[in-house]
């Protein structure tokens, strides 16, 4: 291929635009070398008061990334230094002290990187008077000397300024199961829960192509934004769907998908975080709606499928 004046011009242009949209926001000032601010992880633990659950299970996470949002003395406006995935090292081209720094907790929302999400149900940690300085890192959070880690922690918003609509972590001393029979109640056997002592287990017979499930509860809510979270092993697809009632459809209840989970074998227990909203919106937010699960087993195999730490909450 032959470049020509032209072809030279438009990569000059293509060039220096992606040098003006990309990376983060650079600070006024004549400071030339970057300080950096790290963190490894962020985890969710209980609050001192109106914690929205007394369960362990509850307080699970997979807080994948973070963005940081600063404030120097000074300045006209916080500057949002981006969002980053767990674990960063931030550079900064700034010296001195942060009168505050926000870290938001950041989820893969439905498990897709391209749609990570603030999580808005947990809430944000404000770090105050934070000092960095060129060519040094500054830790954030407490260190965990056992694994070599620094960590943030953060809380669920409380039960005042959210909704549990729904929870179930087939624990053998507390809360009765709300899923139908065809999840049987493991409840004594630690070494297979993701928490605690108990787990669902959905057994799927190599007769059988397909095995629905449900969650027993209905949901007749005032809020509109409505996430489900669980943590789950599954030897098959699993498909989550929502029946809903369609004024269009003359009021009928009807079916439809939310999102499929791949297969996760032997990949040990993984958490997820699915937005309902969005498929409510489709019933035009009428309620009450219901949320039941498919395994798809096209191959005919036998099959398990494991969840736990299961909650539909709204905000």
């Amino acid at each position: 291929m032959t470049f020509t004046r032209n072809n030279f011009a438009f990569l000059l242009v293509l060039f220096v635009t992606t040098l003006t949209f990309s990376g983060c926001k650079k600070f006024q000032g004549d400071v030339t070398i970057p300080a950096y601010i790290h963190l490894d992880r962020m985890v969710v633990v209980p609050q001192a008061q109106n914690a929205p659950s007394p369960e362990a299970g509850f307080y699970n996470s997979n807080i994948d990334a973070v963005q940081l949002i600063c404030y120097f003395e000074g300045d006209k406006s916080e500057t949002n230094l981006g969002t980053f995935q767990l674990p960063c090292t931030v550079p900064i081209l700034r010296q001195g002290t942060m009168k505050y720094l926000r870290a938001y907790p950041v989820v893969k929302q439905n498990g897709i990187s391209s749609t990570r999400i603030y999580y808005f149900f947990y809430n944000y940690v404000e770090l105050n008077n934070v000092t960095v300085a060129p060519d040094s890192v500054t830790n954030l959070g407490s260190y965990d000397s056992t694994e070599d880690l620094w960590t943030l922690q953060t809380t669920y918003k409380t039960r005042g300024q959210m909704s549990v609509l729904s929870e179930d972590y087939f624990e053998p001393t507390t809360f009765t199961s709300h899923f139908d029979s065809t999840v049987v109640w493991v409840s004594n056997d630690p070494a297979g829960a993701c928490n605690g002592q108990g787990y669902g287990l959905i057994h799927i017979p190599d007769s059988l192509t397909t095995l629905n499930f449900y969650i027993t509860d209905e949901f007749d809510i005032p809020n509109s934004t409505v996430y489900l979270e669980m943590n789950y092993q599954t030897d098959v697809e699993l498909h989550v769907n929502m029946i809903g009632f369609e004024v269009s459809n003359n009021g009928a209840a009807t079916s439809k998908g939310i999102m499929a989970i791949v297969p996760n074998t032997g990949k040990g227990w993984q958490k997820i975080y699915i937005n309902l909203t969005r498929t409510w919106s489709q019933f035009n937010y009428n309620a009450p709606f219901t949320i039941y699960f498919q395994a798809v087993n096209p191959d005919g195999i036998e099959a398990d499928i494991k969840i736990d730490n299961v909650k539909i909450l709204s905000y």
